[in-house]
């Protein structure tokens, strides 16, 4: 963990000190280490400023608290420590810029996409409550990228930051899928490597077991896998804390479903058919896996745009949703191409 002088340091316009100075001592009675220019007098008499912000704001503090107003676009010192933080940040991978909106004003370089809190809607002490748990955050050292291991869960789990049960699920689902990715890519490719069975006749047995197959796996993941009760048993009720083995568990079941539809697919694809329209039936029925498996990925790819912000969404009242979609519906079209094909046979 890099060892920085200071947690955290508030960046905004002279016009909003009076608004950013609350938040300054609660995070301090917090136990929160701030870089105040109003506490910096004595040591910032007779440098360069212009150098010891930049050296600062660069290497010193962990976090920049980014007040956004019409006032810190406007004034040409803010406009200094916004582009100073914005190119650290460019370079570093976790976030860095934690922005706070006074108003409504566009910043420049800063997207849209990134979390953010309002002071107009969470009042200082959820603003500085909120930059406790993110500290707690990286104090555990744990971030979607971080590998599954006894000792980063047990670590996530001791820190305990806002919304660490899902930041353990997104970061169980990204690797495992990542580990996936290329089966993936594959089964949209429609290709698989031979896997040594051959089929002489119709095929029609193949096909009736194999939709049967499929059925049984989308059920027993709606039955049994990922249940209110299931999901409350892993991630505890509301208020309570949740089950880091059983949220471990619960990710893994989730790419064990992944992988079980896409060895469905590749089944299909990995055998060699006699005849050629037993093939192009087969074909079209692993392309009923096709919703199933986009919205499976999908859900892993919107939860790995918010896992380094669940503290800020959280805390501006966003609701995570990790609910696994089970959308086992197959489009008309294709449905009415595979009958024919089958009528074929």
């Amino acid at each position: 963990m890099t060892d920085y002088s200071w947690d955290v340091a508030p960046s905004f316009a002279e016009e909003d000190r009076a608004l950013v100075e609350p938040i300054v001592r609660r995070m301090e009675e917090l136990g929160v280490k701030v870089y105040y220019d109003a506490d910096q007098i004595v040591a910032r008499w007779g440098l360069n400023l212009v150098e010891h912000i930049a050296e600062t704001l660069t290497h010193k503090v962990r976090y920049v608290l980014m007040f956004a107003s019409r006032h810190y676009v406007e004034q040409s010192w803010a406009r200094h420590e916004r582009r100073t933080a914005q190119a650290r940040a460019l370079e570093q991978q976790n976030e860095y810029v934690l922005p706070i909106k006074l108003d409504d004003t566009e910043v420049p370089g800063l997207l849209s996409t990134t979390g953010f809190l309002d002071l107009r809607v969470h009042p200082p002490e959820v603003v500085a409550q909120a930059v406790v748990e993110k500290l707690a955050q990286h104090r555990a050292e744990f971030t979607a990228s971080t590998p599954i291991t006894p000792e980063s869960v047990a670590a996530l789990a001791r820190e305990k930051p806002r919304g660490w049960e899902y930041l353990l699920y997104v970061g169980v689902l990204l690797q495992g899928l990542k580990e996936l990715e290329s089966k993936y890519w594959e089964h949209f490719l429609r290709y698989a490597p031979r896997n040594g069975t051959i089929e002489h006749g119709t095929g029609m047995e193949l096909i009736r077991d194999r939709n049967v197959l499929l059925s049984e796996i989308i059920a027993v993941a709606v039955e049994a896998l990922f249940t209110p009760a299931t999901q409350e048993a892993a991630f505890g009720q509301p208020g309570l804390p949740g089950d880091p083995d059983r949220i471990v568990h619960l990710g893994r079941l989730y790419v064990r479903t992944f992988d079980e539809i896409l060895d469905w697919g590749r089944g299909i694809h990995g055998t060699s058919y006699a005849l050629e329209p037993a093939r192009a039936a087969a074909r079209l029925q692993a392309q009923f896996a096709d919703q199933q498996l986009r919205a499976m990925h999908l859900v892993a790819q919107n939860l790995r745009q918010v896992a380094d912000t669940l503290v800020e969404r959280l805390t501006a009242g966003e609701t995570i949703n990790v609910t696994v979609p089970l959308v086992f519906e197959v489009d008309p079209e294709l449905e009415k191409r595979f009958v024919e094909a089958v009528n074929r046979l």
